[in-house]
Formats: C-alpha cells, structure tokens, sequence
C-alpha cells in the first residue's frame, strides 16, 4: 500500500504558536489516512515541510500523544498510533462510560435548539464542521459530539472528544458493514426520542445499547477484515 505522505494546504502562521499549528497541520494529516498506524512521524522531514525548527514539531508531537494519536518511544522518535482489538475494546468502554452520561444529562439539560440541531444532524447524515481543531468527522461522531455538547459540562465533553479522536483512527466506522448505516441512523433516532423526552434513565439506556452494538460491529471487521 502506498502511503500518500504530503501535508494539507495549510501555512504557518501568527500568532498561534507554533507548536499548536503543528498539532492541528499533523492532526488532520493523520486522521486524513496520510500516515499509516505505527508509521514514524520525522521531525527533520515535518521542519522542512513546514519551514519551523524542530521545538515546536517536537511539542506538537506531545501534545498528539497526550491525545492519543501518537506514542512517543524515547531514543525512537514519534509513531502514530495503532489499535488492536483490546486497546478497541477499552476505548470503546470509556467512551461508553462518557456517552451514557452525556445522554442522561441531555435528557435533562438539552435546549431546544440543540434538540433541533441533533435532528436536523440526524436528517440531514452530517452536520456542519464546529471548530473541533482542525478535525472533520463522519457523521455518526457528529451526532455524538452535540450530545456530548447538550451535556452542558466541558470535562464531559473534552475527555469525550479525545476518545472519540482516537476511535475515528481505528478507521473503522459503526456503518461500516453494508447495510448497517440505516442500523445506525434508527440507534441514533432512539437516543435522540429518549433525550427528547427527557427520561434520563431511558437516554442513558438507548445510548448504552447503541454503544455496545458499535464495539460488536468494530470488533467484527477488526477480527474478519469485511
């Protein structure tokens, strides 16, 4: 498999520092499929690319492997990462713990406005790209980030959205097996119908449910390659 190495069109510029702006540049190269899991990340190569000297490429790298999208071997350098089947799995629990309480507290704290936003994401299969640091997700990982936002607590949403990162490089995506997309949409309708109604133990218990199918539906093409 040939990997396409080249970097987005983006410039480097004042006055976010540098090594944010290599984060961001890096990040989306990333989650765009530029660099396979567990390819090595060069800081001389990023330097030129990017015409900065290696300090800020060398925090920028930190900071993606405090996402979770780059390990750090000392002595080796800089690799993006890679998942196996029980580094999924645990993912998919701590998402699983963030989600169903985000749900719950939608249940209870959403606006109309953002009921109407989640419909209208659901409705419409994507939803527009807010800011979320250069990343432009599918639209199953929309729906879940404005529930995550309904939730109305930014730890919440900040620990969610790290997780979330993390599974979009899995690569693997929940309508991934044909015909499943409709599965999707209709879990995701019922989420939405509980958080609706405002029944926080029935938000929690749609979303539960739905995350659970997700990990089965990853697991399957991880372990089967379809």
């Amino acid at each position: 498999m040939t990997i396409n190495h080249s970097i987005p069109d983006d410039v480097v510029e004042q006055p976010v520092p540098y090594s944010e702006q290599t984060a961001r540049i890096v990040r989306r190269a990333i989650l765009a499929g530029n660099y396979a899991p567990g390819e090595r990340l060069s800081e001389v190569e990023l330097s030129k690319q990017l015409g900065i000297s290696r300090s800020p490429i060398r925090e920028g790298l930190r900071k993606l492997a405090d996402e979770g999208l780059v390990v750090i071997h000392p002595g080796r350098g800089a690799f993006v990462a890679g998942f196996d089947l029980t580094e999924i799995r645990q993912l998919m629990e701590f998402r699983q713990a963030l989600d169903v309480m985000a749900a719950g507290l939608a249940a209870e704290r959403a606006s109309e406005a953002q009921l109407r936003e989640m419909q209208a994401a659901l409705d419409a299969g994507t939803v527009a790209h807010r800011g979320t640091n250069g990343i432009s997700p599918p639209w199953s990982t929309d729906f879940h980030l404005l529930v995550l936002q309904a939730a109305s607590n930014p730890k919440i949403f900040d620990r969610g959205m790290e997780v979330h990162t993390q599974l979009h490089l899995v690569r693997f995506r929940s309508g991934s097996a044909v015909g499943s997309a409709e599965t999707v949409h209709s879990e995701h309708q019922a989420i939405l119908d509980a958080i609706r109604s405002g029944n926080a133990m029935d938000a929690e218990a749609a979303m539960r449910r739905h995350v659970a199918q997700a990990y089965d539906r990853i697991a399957h093409v991880v372990q089967h390659g379809e």
